[in-house]
């Protein structure tokens, strides 16, 4: 039976990220215990979906391009705002759906009633699905006036900011095979570890449970918000050339775009597909940018 296990040439990675970036415009992070912190910046590998950076807006080497460009970094305002903390942030790719089944039942699973996120999803058969979960994320982000002056900067021009990023002390991710499995999925409390006495180690008092059985699971729990499952990835727009209809005036965060996954739309099993170019095609439109984001936020 096929599984990600037995398919050397699937990229499972870059099948995750390519499923939840059609649903929400974002990049997810397959590896979230190691953190993509807001202003970073650089480029997408196109061989993994891991962010390369090349830099931080917030290192000094970066400060002489700040005052350039306008921003007072003595002021801070350039820094990561927080924004509050909210419960729960779920999503899953388009061929998912989540469907109403009585998941507190579960035998041997008491704690399922009172879980903290928890839920039961549906595959479509002969499609790869993900999930992502997040508990109580805070999300640091870069103002939109000061998104606005950075677009000015030549050297951001040629790379990707992250502009947004998620922390959360909880997370789960799940990619499942093509079998068209239905699944439940929970964050659980659990009765809290002591510590030996003299020591400080806080110790999770949650923690995941599912009954995934075929697909990729990866998931993790803190007390603290270490987690950077998902952020958000921009490149300035470039202009258009167009003999008609001038581009419109933008300002702030409208001069940013999410650049799409650098590869190819993968199969469902997460091979590659061939790609013939034409290269009698009419280049005169220098970005189809509209085309590329399909954003929907569970």
């Amino acid at each position: 039976m096929w599984s990600w296990d037995t398919q050397p040439n699937s990229h499972a990675q870059r099948k995750f990220i390519e499923l939840i970036f059609d649903r929400t415009g974002k990049y997810t992070n397959w590896d979230p215990p190691s953190e993509i912190p807001v202003g970073s910046y650089g480029r997408i590998d196109k061989a993994t979906g891991n962010l390369i950076s090349q830099g931080s807006i917030y290192s000094d080497d970066f400060k002489h391009y700040l005052v350039d460009a306008g921003i007072n970094f003595e002021s801070g305002e350039h820094l990561p705002q927080d924004c509050p903390e909210v419960s729960e942030f779920t999503t899953w790719s388009k061929n998912v759906k989540q469907i109403e089944l009585n998941v507190d039942s579960r035998a041997g699973v008491p704690e399922i009633a009172t879980a903290a996120i928890k839920g039961t999803w549906q595959v479509k058969k002969g499609t790869t699905g993900a999930v992502l979960l997040m508990s109580n994320p805070r999300m640091k982000r870069i103002t939109a006036d000061v998104l606005g002056k950075l677009a000015s900067i030549q050297l951001l021009q040629t790379m990707h900011l992250v502009t947004k990023a998620f922390y959360c002390p909880a997370f789960s991710m799940y990619l499942s095979d093509t079998s068209g499995e239905s699944f439940s999925m929970a964050l659980l409390g659990s009765a809290p570890i002591v510590a030996p006495v003299g020591t400080f180690d806080a110790k999770a008092t949650m923690r995941w449970w599912s009954d995934t059985q075929n697909g990729l699971a990866r998931n993790g729990c803190k007390t603290e918000h270490c987690y950077t499952p998902l952020y958000e990835l921009l490149h300035v727009r470039h202009p258009r050339n167009r003999r008609i209809s001038p581009t419109p005036l933008r300002t702030g965060e409208m001069l940013w775009i999410a650049p799409p996954v650098p590869w190819a739309p993968l199969h469902e099993d997460g091979t590659e597909v061939p790609i013939y170019i034409n290269n009698d095609t009419d280049s005169s439109d220098s970005e189809s940018e509209e085309g590329y984001i399909h954003s929907s936020e569970h």
